[in-house]
């Protein structure tokens, strides 16, 4: 993802460095907003304003970006079920990666292992 790629050159806060950080390395747990906040010590509110100011999208935005970055190098890589890699990448509903993953990618998770899988 460019986006993701891309955040690697950009001068951030160190909340929002830091967060980023955190994102990629923990996209498979449970982040909720508040518990970033609350790790970081800022109000919940102020985070959110922040994180949009400097990275352009939510942070719920930007966390499905991630998880489907990494899932889409497990189905392209791997033959674990699409069910798997949902759990995997730290969705617990696999309708709600399909939908996320279609609006991102713009074809189903299914397609896109058929279309570049070789």
């Amino acid at each position: 993802m460019d986006d993701i790629n891309l955040c690697q050159n950009k001068a951030y806060s160190p909340h929002i460095r830091k967060t980023i950080d955190y994102m990629k390395v923990n996209y498979h747990k449970p982040l909720t907003l508040e518990n970033i906040a609350d790790c970081l010590g800022i109000n919940k509110c102020y985070f959110c304003h922040l994180f949009k100011k400097e990275v352009g999208k939510n942070y719920s935005q930007f966390l499905n970006e991630i998880r489907i970055e990494k899932s889409k190098e497990l189905l392209t890589d791997t033959d674990m079920s699409i069910l798997d890699i949902a759990l995997a990448v730290g969705y617990n509903n696999q309708s709600y990666y399909n939908m996320a993953f279609k609006k991102i990618v713009g074809i189903t998770p299914l397609k896109y292992r058929k279309k570049f899988t070789l």
